[in-house]
């Protein structure tokens, strides 16, 4: 969740944005939910000549201030697979390009702040 909120610039993880699933018959747990509710997420609210991707300050929740100290809360990378995110640009601008409130200029900035975010990740692996 560290991850992904990292590389989706998401600044509203709370503690109230964490899920468990239960088996509805039986009441067992299964497990953690799936991520929910990224809506602050890409610079949602930032104009684009502000959107700095690799900005240290960027506001981070819930465990750190910022996205750049909460990162180096995650202490081991060896579970993911930064190759299976190759292409995820190109996979971004097609869902971007879907809506009809993002400008073209908009959707080039956020699709090449998703890859310097994943690169970062990358030299911190």
């Amino acid at each position: 969740m560290i991850v992904l909120d990292f590389i989706i610039a998401n600044e509203d993880r709370h503690f109230n944005n964490f899920g468990l699933v239960r088996n509805a018959v039986t009441l067992e747990w299964i497990g953690a939910a799936p991520i929910f509710d990224c809506g602050t997420s890409l610079w949602y609210n930032t104009q684009e000549s502000r959107i700095k991707p690799l900005a240290p300050s960027l506001q981070g929740k819930p465990f750190k201030k910022t996205h750049a100290e909460q990162i180096h809360l995650v202490k081991d990378f060896s579970w993911i697979d930064l190759s299976a995110l190759d292409g995820v640009e190109e996979e971004a601008d097609a869902i971007f390009a879907q809506s009809e409130y993002l400008s073209d200029s908009r959707r080039n900035i956020l699709v090449n702040a998703i890859r310097e975010r994943i690169n970062l990740i990358g030299e911190l692996i």
